[in-house]
């Protein structure tokens, strides 16, 4: 696995030709911060591709569920992603990890993610 993030590359047709068909994670990234419960972020969304990196951001600007509030957001701010390239099985461990600190800095989710880090009573280190 790379534990290294690419470059910042913007959220649209020309910017997502960069990311590449194989399994990884990725962010995206609005271009100013905003709050959370603690402290303030810029990510807005965390996700991963267990095949195909590139079609799954292609997604975001189509299908995806998150695809028409990403188009709200896009309206007045600019819009990035990167990404991370995993092994295929590596993808799903890997993103319920990134989701699992964002949360514990954040006590929050990225805006645009519905999906939790942590499972049902796992996160019970903060009761």
């Amino acid at each position: 696995m790379n534990e290294e993030w690419s470059k910042e590359y913007p959220l649209d047709r020309d910017g997502i030709r960069n990311a590449p068909p194989t399994a990884g994670v990725y962010e995206i990234l609005q271009v100013n911060e905003y709050p959370r419960y603690k402290f303030t972020t810029r990510i807005i969304k965390i996700g991963k591709s267990q095949q195909n990196l590139m079609q799954e951001l292609e997604n975001h600007l189509q299908r995806h569920t998150a695809a028409n509030r990403i188009k709200r957001i896009k309206k007045a701010l600019e819009v990035s992603y990167r990404y991370r390239i995993t092994a295929l099985d590596e993808a799903p461990r890997i993103e319920k990890t990134l989701l699992k600190e964002f949360e514990d800095k954040h006590w929050d989710l990225p805006v645009l993610n519905s999906t939790r880090g942590y499972g049902r009573n796992e996160d019970s280190h903060y009761g």
